[in-house]
Parts: C-alpha cells; sequence; structure tokens
C-alpha cells in the first residue's frame, strides 16, 4: 500500500471507528485497528501493528501475535470478551484504567483474518452478549481500501 493510498485509507478505518464508538460511547473508552504488519506494511512479520484509534496514547503500537488479547483473537480467529482484565495474565495494559476488553478478528474480502478491531472499557464487564453482539453485526461493515 503506498504512502498516499495508506494515508488515506486510514482516514476512512477513522470514520469508521467513530462509528463504532457511537455505538456504545458509555462504554468505548478506548478504540482501535491492529493491523497484521504482513497485510498492511508487506512486512515479513506476524506482529501486530496500530492504526487509527480513539483515546489516550498507547505505548503498545507493535504487539506479537503470541501475546496478550489481541495476539489472541486473531491467532484463534474469534471474538475474545474479557470482563476483567485484571483477572486474566495474558492481558496486556495499555492502560491501567481498562477492566474490561473486546476483541474482534476483521476479514479482508477473501475471509483472511487482516486485522482486528480493539475495543478497551473503564468499567467492569461493561461488553455484554448484547453489546458484543452489535459490534459482531459492525465488524462485518469494515471498510477495506
Amino acid at each position: 500500500m503506498s504512502v498516499l493510498n495508506k494515508e488515506q485509507y486510514f482516514l476512512k478505518i477513522e470514520a469508521w471507528l467513530k462509528e463504532a464508538k457511537a455505538l456504545q460511547p458509555n462504554v468505548c473508552d478506548w478504540i482501535g485497528i491492529y493491523f497484521k504488519a504482513s497485510w498492511l506494511d508487506q512486512e515479513d512479520s506476524t506482529d501486530l501493528v496500530l492504526g487509527p484509534f480513539i483515546g489516550e496514547p498507547t505505548d503498545h503500537i507493535r504487539i506479537s501475535i503470541d501475546r496478550g488479547f489481541c495476539g489472541m483473537a486473531l491467532r484463534e480467529e474469534r471474538t475474545i470478551n474479557i470482563a476483567d482484565v485484571r483477572e486474566e495474565e495474558v492481558h496486556i495494559a495499555c492502560s491501567l484504567k481498562t477492566r474490561s476488553e473486546l476483541v474482534l478478528p476483521l476479514a479482508d474480502s477473501s475471509g483472511d483474518f487482516i486485522a482486528e478491531l480493539d475495543i478497551d472499557s473503564n468499567t467492569l464487564g461493561a461488553f455484554t452478549p448484547k453489546i458484543e453482539e452489535k459490534f459482531q453485526e459492525f465488524a462485518s461493515t469494515f471498510p477495506l481500501p
């Protein structure tokens, strides 16, 4: 993806994230996209790289696919919904305020998982089954370049 195309694509992603946050603004304290580096930048890597996000800055701009709930969602190709991240050793703390997390894998038009929607909440047990379902439906609208 060329730099110009990447910038234009990220603008589409930012608008999409604003729509996602609007689904549940009271529980979405941080929301962003992590892409597979191999897809986004054609790197020979299994790492995940942070794309656009809404919320406080994080030091976690690159995550090994072998770590955290973000890596787990793409490794296992399934939604991860954690009611209390402090109870889980796997959690990578982007913010000490985070209490619950929802991570949804995102696919390209071929059905290959290329990214994920990562949502953190400062509320314990924020992502009820109904809220998770809303975000799963929304994930199907993930914009591709």
